[in-house]
């Protein structure tokens, strides 16, 4: 199992440094060096830290592609070189691989899409790099996008596993992830509505990444 953790971390390696790349130079730009100048919306020292769309909105879009790209390299990526098989021949059982697999992906995700924010959140409390007030509470919306996040991925790596069709319901886990997401974003009363609702929500994607992993034909 530890070779199995090493060699996932080796293959998704390039896409993790994508994604830092582009969480730094995201941050860069609202720190006011004008990476970023030519996306609207994005005004550098003028962004009020966690409340102005700037932030909020980038880094969702980088970190949705980033989980959907996570979970179908981990995937589809397998039986497009046909490694399956390699995998699935240990005498190990196929949810404690896929499971390793899971595991992998989701800290690899929540790592890189937690250095933004904690940079992000370290520059705007610091006295003196910003005019405006900073509370902690400011932050929140940005973590619960980093603890929903994982949704794209499971969807995306169950889509990736499933025997179906690309052109026809392959992708229904991702875009039902999807939109589970946006609705959990904006769901009120996240701690007593959202964060439960998302715990189902990751238990059920997980399970049927398992069952799929045990019926699938690999042959």
């Amino acid at each position: 199992m530890t070779m199995l953790v090493r060699k996932e971390l080796r293959e998704v390696l390039g896409i993790a440094a994508v994604a830092l790349g582009a969480y730094l130079v995201l941050v860069a730009s609202l720190l006011g060096t004008k990476v970023f100048a030519w996306v609207p919306g994005l005004h550098g020292t003028e962004e009020v830290p966690f409340v102005s769309g700037g932030f909020t909105g980038l880094f969702t879009l980088v970190t949705a592609v980033f989980a959907a790209a996570l979970g179908f390299r981990q995937s589809a990526w397998e039986s497009a070189r046909g490694t399956y098989l390699f995998l699935l021949h240990r005498p190990v059982p196929r949810d404690a691989i896929f499971l390793t697999k899971l595991a992998t992906g989701i800290v690899v995700l929540v790592v890189c899409a937690s250095v933004p924010v904690v940079l992000y959140t370290w520059w705007a409390a610091v006295p003196g790099h910003h005019p405006s007030p900073f509370a902690w509470s400011m932050t929140g919306e940005a973590w619960r996008l980093v603890f929903l996040m994982p949704l794209l991925y499971l969807g995306a790596f169950l889509s990736g596993i499933r025997p179906a069709r690309w052109l026809g319901t392959r992708l229904l886990p991702l875009a039902a992830a999807l939109l589970f997401l946006v609705l959990l974003s904006v769901i009120p009363y996240w701690w007593l509505l959202g964060l439960p609702l998302a715990l189902v929500l990751y238990l059920l994607l997980v399970a049927n990444v398992c069952f799929v992993a045990r019926v699938r034909d690999y042959a």
